[in-house]
């Protein structure tokens, strides 16, 4: 299984050969062109239940709502969860995509705010060994889809292994999520940590989600920024926060997105304000795509059922 893993890590370390792969994969209709590559934003964490699923979900409705065709991935290996949050029942995900049962076609789903969305695999239904027989086409396919939207949300799940970083190599940006509590600033650090001794380090930001006070999360980012940049020579920016919110439980509840059950909520009001502060970083001079975002994505999931 080792040696399988190791050809997918090789197919993302060619990045010039991933490429020309999309280069001739045909932009989908209303596409912005096979030579533009959508943005690709990856939410992850030093630990679980920061909350990172239901940010990234909500984070992407509110970046759809403000004209951009998003697509969310849920690359949570093993803990896919995005498909509950709001309410989805879909046929197959992408465990069956990457498997090579079914196309990507047949898995994306429609989702709230008109966002589209590919559910996540669950590890236990799909073996390395169908994965890899044809890892060429797996990419073509899913290369494509990279032509066809502007932003790639990704929720990586939480966690400090080779997968997540194979992921963050990939990635435009990484948005570490913490909370305030001092386990989980502590492991944001040892995150933020992993990922800029990566050779291609990607671009890194923070959010602090289940906020009590805006001034609280304030603290908290300038702490992180300004210790990652003493201790790791690495600047992290602070992107926002998300207040602690009643409602955001009630949608759970519910299995509804919080930011489309309550729109005037804090929690609502604050994610559409950190939608905003990316949009308003993607004006700021064009910094190159990085290629084959969807090629680490299947040695994200090779790598983890090696580790499994």
């Amino acid at each position: 299984m080792s040696d399988q893993a190791d050809g997918l890590r090789q197919l993302v370390q060619a990045r010039s050969g991933s490429s020309a792969v999309a280069e001739r994969t045909p932009a989908a209709p209303g596409s912005r062109g096979t030579g533009t590559r959508a943005r690709s934003l990856v939410l992850t964490s030093g630990k679980g239940g920061v909350g990172t699923s239901n940010l990234a979900l909500n984070l992407a409705i509110a970046l759809g709502e403000r004209g951009k065709r998003v697509v969310l991935v849920d690359a949570d290996l093993g803990l896919a969860n995005i498909d509950l949050l709001c309410g989805l029942a879909p046929a197959c995900d992408l465990g069956d995509v990457l498997a090579g049962d079914r196309t990507l076609e047949e898995a994306i789903v429609r989702g709230p705010g008109g966002i589209r969305i590919i559910p996540g695999a669950h590890a236990s239904r799909t073996l390395i060994e169908s994965l890899v027989d044809s890892p060429r086409r797996l990419i073509e396919e899913l290369s494509s889809l990279e032509t066809s939207a502007d932003l790639l949300v990704v929720d990586a799940g939480s966690g400090l292994g080779p997968s997540i970083a194979t992921l963050a190599a990939a990635a435009d940006e990484v948005l570490v999520v913490t909370t305030p509590e001092p386990t989980s600033v502590a492991d944001a650090h040892a995150a933020i940590n992993r990922f800029r001794r990566l050779a291609a380090p990607p671009a890194l930001g923070a959010v602090v989600n289940q906020a009590t006070s805006l001034v609280e999360a304030s603290e908290v980012l300038a702490r992180l920024s300004a210790s990652s940049r003493q201790f790791f020579g690495t600047v992290v920016e602070g992107l926002g926060s998300i207040r602690s919110d009643p409602h955001v439980p009630l949608a759970v509840r519910a299995r509804r997105p919080f930011s489309t059950a309550y729109p005037a909520a804090a929690a609502s009001r604050d994610v559409r304000r950190l939608a905003r502060v990316l949009l308003e970083r993607d004006r700021e001079p064009a910094r190159s795509r990085r290629p084959g975002f969807f090629a680490a994505l299947a040695a994200r999931w090779a790598l983890g059922r090696v580790a499994s």
